[in-house]
């Protein structure tokens, strides 16, 4: 197929025009000399920084407090600022050892900025709860700090005893032992085998190896390739179920040392996000896999199988998508399909995205990947990528691009203090402009064969962000439970569990997709399952952002409106109410039924497409 690109906006225009392809740092630091000099003084302040000689001073008076927190927080601020700058140098090139040991030097002053501040939560709570209501509401100088002290009073029932706290916080000695020795396993000493492949080239299939080879379009290199892996794995799944043991072991503790009534609250609470969400989305996405099941029928229709096998759920579904843009022609794709999030939107994105914001190309020694740093408050957000004139850039440009706005808009209207947003919101903005980006490309689209290409990727996005998180979500739910109630987990109970949850979830047991049984362990190749409850948050942003596009698309002007206020608050309020004044109310059932719904619509088109082809 011919590349197809769109370089021309929607007004016809040209692309935006050629800027830097490098960082300009100067936005947070002239120089590393100029860095030194900020460094050595905040080094000076964090030194200086000592405890109240009388802590109760700050029940009696207001404005004691409010300095207090300002000089906290201004530490604080300016020490990202410093890490920030260092990381981004040391990232561009990671051969360098001048940067490196500037971060590790900014690293070493958090130590002890932690340290030297460890007296001031408790301090704070020792006021009692109705004179720190009445300070919060006395104190004009206490505003910026208003949501930082209702948090910490939320957090006042699970703070223990100066004792006790104190051996909690001995406990950060063996916090991590399990995922440690989990990561070291895999990372380094599982003895992975090689396969030879249908070209006669050979591969060892280790974890970089098994996500290149799952995508083969040779089946029987993928039949091979997991069989490699998942029998390394194997061999080791009583170590690696013991490592899994510890991390839910240590969960647990934690969770009964800080009076919480379940490992889930106490993941969950710190956030804001209450216990009905998660549930919420196991009831709905893991109570609904007739989609999923559906969707699986279709690739078995588009591979040509009689049977769907396991090892061909990451074959390529589609024609390749020949969407082939430089950095030139990416931003001007990217840019017009952004057009119903505003015209002032897309005009500081075009502004970061030509302005020395973004650091663009790969260079041997520069790191891998793809993020944005927002550590500088004050400057801006930074960007890195790693363009290749491909689809996935195209993407990942979308992706990056919404956290760099979030990150803007949020720090243009938050003080230092709510700037921040939160892990449960941070992919919606992202995962918004890639959705958009979809659907503008699809809308271009020349011919059917880059549609069903496009909707493709949107299904296949679907069903590993929605259904396989919601499953890792589940999975993670039930074993933590089962802890709590007493029973031990091994490798076997824990591969046993997962079959089940995975053939379920699959249809296996009529007949959709075919589960062997060496793929029980596959729970042992996911490192989240050290994170406390991490996983979930993928599907729930995915369901939250597919609802706000959707509206979007629509050209609802309202919608545009809560969405800017989103993108604007930070964590100035819990996380599920922003989405709720969003439009968007992830207590409910209807975001995810309305996933579910479009899901479908998606797979309509697919199937249209394909009786058209025939």
């Amino acid at each position: 197929m011919a590349r197809e690109t769109r370089t021309p906006d929607s007004s016809g225009a040209a692309p935006p025009e050629r800027g830097v392809r490098t960082w300009d740092l100067s936005a947070i630091c002239s120089d590393d000399e100029a860095w030194r000099r900020e460094f050595d003084a905040l080094r000076s302040d964090v030194a200086a920084f000592v405890p109240l000689p009388d802590p109760g001073v700050l029940a009696r008076d207001g404005r004691q407090l409010a300095a207090l927190l300002e000089q906290v927080f201004d530490l604080d601020r300016r020490l990202h600022r410093l890490h920030t700058y260092a990381s981004l140098k040391s990232d561009e090139d990671l051969s360098r050892a001048a940067p490196r040991a500037m971060r590790e030097a900014v690293e070493a002053l958090a130590a002890d900025l932690s340290a030297r501040t460890a007296w001031v939560e408790p301090a704070i709570l020792a006021i009692p709860p109705s004179r720190l209501a009445e300070l919060i509401d006395e104190e004009s100088g206490l505003a910026p700090f208003r949501r930082y002290l209702e948090q910490l009073e939320r957090r006042r029932p699970h703070v223990r005893g100066p004792e006790a706290e104190e051996l909690l916080g001995q406990t950060q000695l063996i916090r991590g032992t399990g995922a440690t020795i989990s990561g070291l396993l895999r990372d380094a000493e599982l003895p992975w085998q090689e396969i030879e492949l249908s070209d006669g080239s050979r591969l060892r299939v280790d974890q970089n190896g098994f996500a290149r080879v799952r995508v083969s379009p040779v089946r029987e290199d993928r039949r091979r390739g997991y069989e490699a892996f998942f029998d390394a794995l194997g061999r080791f799944a009583g170590s690696l179920g013991a490592s899994v043991y510890a991390t839910v072991k240590e969960h647990v503790f934690e969770a009964r040392a800080r009076r919480y009534a379940s490992a889930l609250e106490a993941s969950l609470d710190p956030a804001e996000v209450p216990t009905r969400v998660y549930e919420m989305l196991i009831d709905e996405i893991g109570g609904a896999t007739a989609p999923l099941q559906r969707s699986l029928v279709l690739r078995r229709r588009v591979l040509g199988l009689d049977r769907l096998a396991y090892h061909d759920l990451h074959a390529p579904f589609a024609a390749e998508v020949r969407i082939e843009p430089d950095w030139d022609e990416a931003r001007a794709i990217v840019l017009d399909a952004l057009h119903p999030l505003g015209g002032d939107y897309v005009d500081t994105l075009r502004e970061a995205l030509t302005s020395g914001w973004v650091h663009v190309d790969p260079a041997p020694t520069k790191r891998s990947g793809a993020y944005v740093n927002d550590g500088a408050y004050g400057a801006h957000p930074y960007m890195l990528l790693n363009h290749q004139d491909d689809y996935h850039s195209l993407t990942t440009l979308a992706h990056e691009s919404g956290h760099l706005m979030h990150s803007v808009f949020s720090q243009r209207a938050q003080p230092y203090p709510t700037a921040r947003y939160r892990i449960f919101v941070a992919e919606v903005a992202s995962t918004v402009n890639e959705i958009l980006l979809a659907w503008h490309l699809i809308e271009q689209a020349r011919d059917d064969g880059t549609r069903f290409a496009l909707h493709g990727h949107l299904l296949d996005t679907l069903r590993g962000t929605v259904f396989r998180q919601t499953l890792f979500a589940e999975f993670e739910l039930e074993i933590h439970r089962l802890v709590e109630s007493g029973e031990p987990l091994t490798g076997e109970r824990l591969s046993e569990l997962f079959l089940a949850l995975t053939r379920r979830y699959h249809g296996a047991d009529r007949g959709v997709v075919a589960i062997d049984d060496r793929y029980a362990v596959e729970w042992a190749y996911v490192p989240h399952f050290h994170y406390n409850f991490y996983v979930y948050q993928y599907a729930t942003s995915f369901i939250a952002a597919m609802e706000i596009a959707d509206r979007l698309r629509g050209g609802d002007a309202a919608a545009r409106s809560a969405y800017r206020r989103f993108l604007e608050r930070g964590s100035s309020a819990p996380p599920v109410e922003l989405l709720a004044d969003a439009g968007v109310d992830m207590t409910r059932p209807e975001p995810f039924r309305s996933t579910i719904a479009r899901m479908e619509a998606i797979m309509d088109t697919m199937e249209r497409l394909l009786a058209d082809r025939a």
